[in-house]
């Protein structure tokens, strides 16, 4: 089970070397839909931070449902600006995600949240739902990037 746990972790913790390889790839040349992705990844990071805190701290805490990548992509403000900054940000967001699944103990791994969709959540579900939305995203990437 442990081993379970600890494969999450080290896919979340191979993503920002991923992105700092496509992109030094890329040079200058980096289109801003990839910047884009990686900011909205960096995003969802904080959100499921928050959520995972949430669940390891809150009683009987209740999760909205997150929003599919194309509803991210549709909701985006502003640019993700300089690609240098971008990555340091995501660093330090994956780092706090990271450091937090890193230090959770096996029942906290089985504490569970309700959702919006009627259902109940572990928290290993979560960090899981995650970890594929960031092979997803990571694929997107690496197609923006051509």
């Amino acid at each position: 089970m442990l081993d379970d746990y600890q494969d999450l972790i080290d896919e979340l913790l191979g993503t920002p070397k991923i992105f700092r390889d496509l992109l030094a790839k890329a040079g200058e040349g980096v289109p801003s839909e990839a910047l884009a992705l990686i900011a909205d990844l960096r995003d969802r990071d904080r959100v499921v931070l928050d959520r995972l805190q949430r669940m390891t701290r809150e009683t009987s805490p209740h999760l909205k449902a997150l929003p599919d990548a194309e509803t991210v992509a549709g909701q985006r403000t502003a640019a993700p600006g300089d690609a240098g900054d971008l990555i340091a940000s995501f660093d330090i967001a994956r780092g706090d995600l990271v450091s937090l699944l890193m230090n959770l103990t096996i029942k906290d791994w089985a504490r569970t949240a309700t959702r919006d969709v009627g259902d109940i959540v572990t928290l290993a579900d979560e960090v899981e739902r995650h970890v594929e939305f960031d092979e997803e995203q990571v694929d997107r990437v690496r197609a923006a990037l051509g």
